[in-house]
């Protein structure tokens, strides 16, 4: 869709907020501030006041999820004696087994950047509530985070696959559009070159599955910076992007791009509307199948058939005969495909 929209940009807990209702924000831009809980300490409660453990709740003046300040008061007793926290932090769990308490320590502040072009029309608790310009692509699958740059055409035609050896120091900041697919080997160096996002047709289940392995193991041992997300247009396995599709990204390249992977979004700024689709196609028109064994393949919708036929799920479905691009026939359920209509006709 194009026009404007709303965005829920998720805030981490914690999080200063640094901008206000009203104001307008770049992708770039930084919205709020935290400091990132590092690992709990164990602080005595009980023990000072010569309590027993299990007189925990009675002394506490705080509770989990409290953010405390070093020298903050975290218990008291009858006597108005105190215990004070040793560091600023949060209060991460009480335990009446020992009388003690979970405090993890509040690392350097970092900053919350929003990745979202727009004006911010409202809070929500962990969430700041953006109304944003432009047009907004919304995919089937996605994974990781939210992140923006320019959007960058990476292969020919959108059967292609996104190859390791496409991906250099040009694409470093850069959201990729691949084509129907991409190996876990492009995905780990597109991801080692700086590459904000990557958006494609589809992915293998297992080279997906195995980057993420591997991003795993990199976080593990302290070697993962940055931010990285994916979206799938079309579907799982290799599925190339609709032609039409292709070709009006193939038009955007160069602009600006916010993609939210978690969320299976991608909004593309200052740009014109994109090819829609709709449900009911009408015969003439051209159509994308949603379903396997043509999922993400497009063609020509030549006929309606009179007679029901069975569905792969064995269900009797009204069905309409498909000419794909490679000139193959095949019925397909109706509720299956879809029309891809020009932006004047939507």
């Amino acid at each position: 869709m194009n026009g404007t929209s709303l965005h829920r940009i998720r805030l981490p807990r914690g999080t200063a907020l640094t901008v206000e209702v009203g104001a307008q924000i770049r992708p770039d831009e930084v919205v709020g501030l935290r400091r990132v809980p590092m690992s709990p300490i164990r602080v005595p409660v009980t023990a000072p006041f010569r309590r027993q453990p299990g007189d925990l709740d009675a002394v506490l003046v705080v509770r989990p999820g409290s953010l405390v300040t070093e020298g903050d008061p975290i218990a008291r007793d009858d006597g108005g004696r105190v215990v004070q926290s040793p560091v600023t932090g949060l209060v991460v769990s009480a335990m009446p087994v020992d009388g003690t308490l979970l405090i993890a320590p509040l690392g350097p502040e970092e900053p919350v950047v929003g990745h979202i072009r727009g004006r911010i029309r409202g809070l929500e608790e962990h969430a700041l509530v953006v109304e944003v310009p432009g047009v907004r692509l919304r995919g089937v699958g996605g994974s990781g985070d939210a992140v923006h740059g320019e959007l960058m055409i990476a292969v020919r035609n959108p059967e292609d696959e996104l190859r390791a050896a496409a991906v250099d120091s040009a694409a470093t900041g850069k959201i990729l559009v691949g084509g129907s697919r991409a190996s876990a080997e492009a995905l780990t160096r597109a991801r080692a070159m700086g590459v904000a996002g990557i958006v494609l047709g589809g992915v293998l289940d297992k080279e997906l599955r195995d980057f993420e392995a591997i991003q795993r193991r990199r976080q593990q041992a302290g070697g993962l910076t940055g931010s990285f997300g994916i979206l799938l247009l079309e579907g799982f396995g290799k599925v190339s992007i609709d032609p039409q599709m292709f070709g009006w990204l193939t038009e955007q390249n160069g602009k600006m791009a916010s993609l939210v992977g978690a969320e299976q979004l991608l909004y593309l700024y200052d740009s014109v509307r994109p090819p829609m689709r709709r449900s009911l196609p009408q015969v003439g028109e051209r159509v994308i199948a949603h379903r396997r064994p043509f999922q993400g393949r497009t063609g020509v919708l030549v006929a309606l058939l009179d007679e029901a036929h069975a569905a792969p799920s064995g269900i009797p479905a009204r069905s309409g005969l498909v000419r794909f691009e490679d000139g193959r026939l095949a019925p397909l359920p109706l509720a299956n495909i879809e029309a891809i209509v020009r932006s004047s006709e939507s």
